[in-house]
């Protein structure tokens, strides 16, 4: 985007017209990091309050340096979000929070309680916008920066600032920020816990989406089929058979009907080529992307320009997704940017596959992007592909596309890498890191894909070990130092104990949703019992308090998740006020200096590992919640594409090829109506034959594409149609069945037609097959064979079964696999929210 000046640069901060479809992560990045923003510029309006009424220190000064330069990083952020930089923008915050974490905390170790959080923070805001193997380098990262933070904040002694101010302001700044910081932390796994659910539900609607504008299209090929080539064949195999009439009783006219029929028979094949170019480029299959959107260009009704930057050949479903959604953007550009505007298209393979698309055209309002449905299909077939579509408009201001495949995508369809990244070996040293710590923390856990309660029960026996530990260390040293706090440190522990001893008989036996309350409430009194007996636990006490909100984002509903994290920011204020008013039992007064300093460290280090962890599970959870659907709605795209190049075959390698040689024939007649006339009448009948057979063609291709009894009948008549040509006998049977939504007949029909296929090609020459329909608690089918069976696993790697469960889910259905060898095949399919059938006449 382009170089802003200060008031665009003030625009940006406030809110910019940036919309991804579907998924906000756009703005809610930049929301949260103008969050961030805010609590910087407050403390450093406090500050500068201190440093001109309280304390007069130069080393205030560098601090708010420090947080000036930390607030230029995060306006930084914001530039790049703009800038369709997500990935960027997370490592410069990440930067500027650790950095600042760091340098103030060496200049006064009090900001360790307070900034033990902001470590994490940025590792959260990564988990929707990272892929696993840059998540991994960040949570390595966070575990070698929160180290150094805990050991700088323990071991070092600052600047002696701390002692020139009063404990009130001190106490305040606490108060203040730890409770702040722990709202961004939650407000952080809030916007993960909506992540989780919008991710699925829009990818359950793009899939529907998808379906639905794949049957569109295949409805809207037959139409142009029908109508237009079919037509013109009807009406040429009549001028045919009236050019034969002609021949006997006026010759005379035979050769200006001939001249007709020629010029038809070409205009139907530029017509049927145009249709099967629309289907799907020649370029495309045979050049490239570039070369096929070069060519959409010159006959583009607005003046386009296409550059290309490190662009060279990707997989076909690649290619073709990434060329219909640029013809998408130059149709709306043509329709709505206005006469004068000019369109630029920008490829680029950088960091992954991208491209912008800008017009200079009339621009919109955003919420009008929302409803465009040429949007939606772009942003459904970049997704699909796992990309993302992003749009910066504005009226007057244009309109920008930039649609992005990140680099992971690209190599796990085989594109090769074409240079190193810079700072590989770091990443990969920071990953090793992590995956470390992540293997001795499964290792903890037993297995390396725990259940839940895994991950709560494995929680509570950490706070168990450390309260075991402290109450038999105090039973331990009490003889010999005879300090009268160590009695009641170890009663406290052992009353810890006893009751995560107890809350882990619940866990155990009780649903996700009580066991993640009673696991909240056992850690929450215990940060808060562990901070009132040792306040300088503080800062591990915070890291133990926003556990639960972090371990409740992949499991509890909407409501339970905003009570957690309610109870989170009031116990990090109770566990804050502990902190700093409380007394404690004299650990740090009576312990030797390093033994503080020991367990604080550790204590930290624990509590930071679990809460990396957990930010770690989290993003596994929302990949893998979302991949299924993902990979179904990639192989639904993938799949009509593949029916887009095999209808584009079939038309030019037989309609096609038909309608070029009667044009031809038709020509050799005319000049054969001068020289040969006898020879004409042979060569007309040849003609007419041809012309049948093009139409009988034409027509069984595009009812395949799109059974008219379908349209015109419903379900029952359109499979009744389709088993007359089935190679097995096979027998219908329908109860209550009558009309149902089109998206509903069309992909059950589809399925069953699969189904057909299937059996025909595996169930062996003497099988049969039933098919029976109803309508009873939903529309469900039940289709058996009684060939050979197969193993169900072979079976569900099968492209036709896989395009049946696809099919389905994408209207909210089911289907079921009974089979087994010499067993036959039973499929039990159910749509359960099908429209009930309209009674009477059938029709809808």
């Amino acid at each position: 985007m382009e170089r802003r000046g200060a008031r665009e640069l003030l625009a940006g901060l406030r809110g910019h017209e940036i919309i991804e479809i579907g998924a906000p992560e756009w703005e809610r990045l930049r929301t949260y990091i103008q969050a961030d923003l805010a609590g910087v510029l407050v403390a450093v309006g406090w500050l500068i309050v201190l440093r001109l009424l309280v304390v007069d220190d130069p080393w205030l000064v560098v601090i708010v340096s420090l947080l000036l330069v930390m607030a230029g990083f995060l306006v930084r952020a914001v530039q790049l979000i703009h800038r369709f930089r997500r990935f960027a923008a997370v490592v410069v915050f990440a930067l500027a929070n650790w950095i600042v974490a760091v340098a103030v905390t060496s200049m006064v170790p009090f900001a360790l309680s307070t900034l033990a959080l902001a470590v994490l923070l940025p590792v959260l805001v990564a988990v929707q916008h990272m892929n696993h193997a840059r998540l991994a380098a960040m949570l390595g990262a966070t575990m070698l920066v929160g180290t150094a933070l805990v050991v700088v904040g323990t071991v070092h002694g600052g600047v002696g600032l701390e002692g020139q101010v009063p404990p009130g302001v001190t106490h305040a700044l606490a108060i203040t920020f730890i409770p702040f910081i722990t709202i961004l932390v939650s407000l952080a796994a809030w916007q993960n816990h909506g992540m989780l659910v919008a991710r699925t539900e829009a990818l359950q609607e793009s899939r529907a989406r998808l379906v639905a504008a794949a049957d569109r299209e295949r409805c809207q090929i037959e139409r142009n089929l029908h109508e237009g080539a079919q037509r013109r064949l009807m009406a040429a195999a009549e001028q045919t058979r009236e050019a034969r009439l002609l021949l006997d009783t006026d010759p005379a006219q035979v050769a200006p009907l001939l001249a007709r029929l020629s010029d038809d028979l070409q205009e139907a094949s530029a017509e049927l080529r145009g249709l099967a170019h629309g289907i799907y480029p020649p370029q495309l299959g045979q050049y490239g992307l570039e070369t096929a959107l070069r060519a959409v260009a010159q006959h583009a009704p607005l003046p386009t320009t296409v550059r290309a930057f490190g662009i060279g050949r990707y997989p076909p479903e690649i290619e073709i997704n990434i060329y219909f959604c640029l013809l998408e953007a130059l149709r709306n550009a043509s329709r709505h940017a206005g006469d004068g505007a000019t369109v630029t298209i920008t490829l680029q393979d950088r960091n992954g596959l991208s491209f912008d698309f800008r017009d200079t055209g009339a621009g919109c309002f955003p919420d009008a992007i929302h409803q465009g449905t040429g949007m939606i299909n772009m942003t459904d077939r970049l997704g699909a592909i796992g990309g993302t579509l992003t749009i910066d408009t504005r009226p007057g201001g244009g309109m920008r596309l930039h649609g992005h495949l990140p680099r992971a995508v690209l190599e796990s369809a085989g594109v090769q890498r074409a240079a190193e990244e810079r700072g590989g070996a770091v990443r990969a040293a920071l990953e090793a890191i992590w995956y470390v710590v992540a293997r001795l923390y499964t290792d903890l856990q037993r297995s390396t894909h725990p259940h839940p309660h895994q991950y709560i029960a494995t929680g509570l026996w950490a706070i168990l070990g450390v309260a075991l530990g402290a109450g038999a260390l105090s039973v331990a040293m009490f003889p010999g130092a005879r300090i009268p706090w160590l009695p009641a440190l170890a009663a406290g522990c052992g009353t810890v104990a006893l009751l995560i001893v107890l809350a882990l008989r619940v866990v155990r036996r009780d649903r996700i949703e009580r066991a993640i309350g009673v696991s909240a409430g056992i850690t929450w009194c215990y940060a808060l019992a562990l901070t009132a007996m040792i306040p300088s636990a503080l800062p591990y006490a915070t890291l133990v308090t926003v556990s639960p909100v972090l371990l409740s984002v992949a499991y509890l509903p909407r409501r339970r998740f905003k009570v957690i994290m309610g109870c989170t920011i009031a116990t990090a204020v109770a566990v804050t006020l502990a902190g700093r008013f409380l007394p404690g039992v004299g650990f740090e007064r009576n312990a030797p200096g390093w033994v503080v300093s020991a367990t604080v460290i550790v204590l930290v280090v624990l509590g930071l590992t679990r809460a990396s962890y957990l930010a770690w599970h989290n993003h596994v959870m929302l990949v893998a919640r979302a991949e299924a659907l993902q990979e179904s709605r990639g192989r639904l795209v993938a799949a009509a594409d593949r029916e887009r190049r095999q209808i584009e075959r079939d038309l030019h390698d037989g309609a096609q090829q038909r309608l070029v040689a009667a044009a031809v024939q038709s020509r050799v007649a005319q000049r054969l109506l001068a020289t040969q006339p006898a020879d004409v009448s042979p060569l007309l009948a040849q003609l007419s034959e041809d012309l049948r057979e093009a139409g009988a063609e034409l027509r069984d291709l595009a009812h395949g594409i799109y059974p008219p009894q379908l349209a015109e009948s419903g379900l029952e008549a359109a499979l009744r149609a389709a088993v007359r040509h089935s190679p097995l006998p096979a027998e219908i049977h329908a109860h209550g069945i009558g009309r149902y939504p089109p998206e509903i007949e069309i992909n059950i029909y589809f399925c069953l037609l699969e189904a057909l296929q299937n059996a025909g090609k595996h169930a062996g020459e003497h099988a049969t097959v039933t098919i029976d329909l109803r309508d009873k608690d939903g529309l469900s089918f039940d289709f058996r064979d009684t060939g050979d069976g197969a193993s169900p696993d072979l079976l569900r790697s099968g492209h036709g079964i896989t395009n049946m469960y696809d099919r389905l889910g994408a209207i909210g259905g089911t289907l079921t696999i009974d089979t087994g060898r010499g067993a036959g095949l039973h499929l039990h399919g159910v749509i359960p929210d099908a429209a009930a059938p309209v009674a009477g006449d059938g029709k809808t």
